[in-house]
């Protein structure tokens, strides 16, 4: 393929401050250079002049969940997931793998309209991500498994998928939730897995169940038949309860960490694993769940992506939720839609930022009128993210 230049007003490498007035450079799928357009010694003849408008790297939804739609709120109030969880309804949906794949292809097709070039998915019908690989998008698909009986820990273990990666998909195991998946089986992941994925601590209920083996969930496993009744409660809080039966594998991506406390996400640090942070305010917001303690995570040194849910594929309305919910600089909002996704997902060698050797995976976005803040643009307009390369 021959090499393009396109200038831009503004650029956003990522991993250093924007440039105002530069260039990228591509050649063969790749960026081969980034720089100040003042500093462009190439043929100008190749150049693409874009004007008033802002190169940025591909955005990244770190967690999609095909598999959780949003509820009808006359069949299901806001603020009772876990009713909704158990609901028939939710059931008949959950099972239906052509549902889900309909929907999964619907999300495909609006995916570059948002900007996104890779997706991280939670879902129990991993065999759909044949779509994906045909879609361009980079993925990485965690098989979602679940039965909480000590006793089908073999048969949930030995029929879960076995999937082998290919050129734009990789595929892991995950728990669908800590109260729902029997220890022995969350060792399994964290021993054979070199990444996963898993909510944790994003329901009040969670502490309950941990702590007294009471409660919603209690009563959740029952009307499943999935309830072991020789588990004793642990007597402590969901993460810890994580972290002391060594469910963590080498990169784990913590999802809604709502309820995670400051001695926790020290305990977090302490540990020899990664841990990534995926915060997912629209869907926190739509089950009034809280609000998870995002600057304190921030703080304290946690690599933050953003995440999406069912037919909620709009990246970047969760940026701008994060911005509301959060206080967080439109700076860090669009670094953690792209270059820390991109390492939640262990993709950061291949897209998240501008800089040569990566893939030339790049949207701009355009303006009638000079530019003053290359990171509002993204955030807080309707404006279209197109496709570069």
């Amino acid at each position: 393929m021959a090499e393009r230049t396109f200038f831009a007003e503004w650029v956003l490498p990522i991993i250093h401050g924007p440039i105002h007035f530069g260039f990228v450079t591509i050649a063969n799928g790749k960026i081969i250079a980034v720089g100040k357009q003042s500093d462009f010694n190439g043929n100008k003849q190749q150049v693409q002049d874009l004007g008033f408008a802002v190169l940025s790297p591909a955005l990244v939804n770190a967690l999609f969940h095909p598999d959780y739609p949003v509820a009808d709120p006359q069949i299901t109030a806001r603020g009772s997931f876990l009713n909704w969880l158990h609901s028939g309804k939710n059931y008949t949906r959950l099972s239906s793998k052509l549902e889900v794949e309909s929907d999964l292809l619907s999300a495909i097709k609006r995916c570059y309209d948002y900007g996104t070039a890779a997706i991280g998915i939670r879902t129990r019908h991993p065999e759909i991500s044949q779509h994906l690989e045909h879609s361009g998008l980079y993925s990485v698909v965690f098989q979602m498994l679940r039965g909480f009986r000590e006793d089908n820990a073999f048969e949930v273990w030995n029929t879960r998928a076995q999937l082998k990666d290919r050129d734009l998909t990789r595929f892991y195991q995950a728990g669908e939730f800590l109260f729902n998946l029997t220890p022995e089986v969350f060792r399994n992941i964290a021993n054979t897995s070199a990444r996963t994925a898993l909510p944790i601590s994003f329901m009040k209920e969670e502490e309950l169940f941990f702590r007294k083996g009471q409660g919603r969930i209690y009563q959740y496993l029952l009307g499943r038949g999935d309830m072991d009744y020789r588990w004793q409660p642990p007597g402590m809080s969901p993460l810890r309860h994580f972290l002391s039966h060594a469910f963590a594998a080498q990169n784990t991506i913590l999802s809604q960490v709502i309820n995670l406390e400051e001695d926790e996400l020290d305990l977090l640090n302490d540990q020899p694993q990664t841990f990534h942070m995926c915060l997912h305010p629209r869907f926190d917001r739509q089950w009034e769940l809280g609000t998870a303690p995002g600057q304190m995570i921030r703080d304290k040194g946690f690599n933050i992506c953003l995440g999406t849910f069912a037919e909620h594929m709009d990246i970047r309305a969760e940026m701008r939720s994060a911005s509301a919910e959060y206080g967080f600089k439109p700076d860090e909002i669009i670094r953690m839609a792209t270059l820390n996704g991109a390492r939640a997902l262990g993709l950061e060698d291949k897209i998240g930022s501008l800089e040569a050797g990566k893939e030339a995976k790049i949207f701009s976005i355009r303006s009638e009128t000079s530019i003053v803040d290359p990171y509002n643009i993204i955030l807080f307009t309707n404006e279209r993210l197109r496709q570069v390369s």
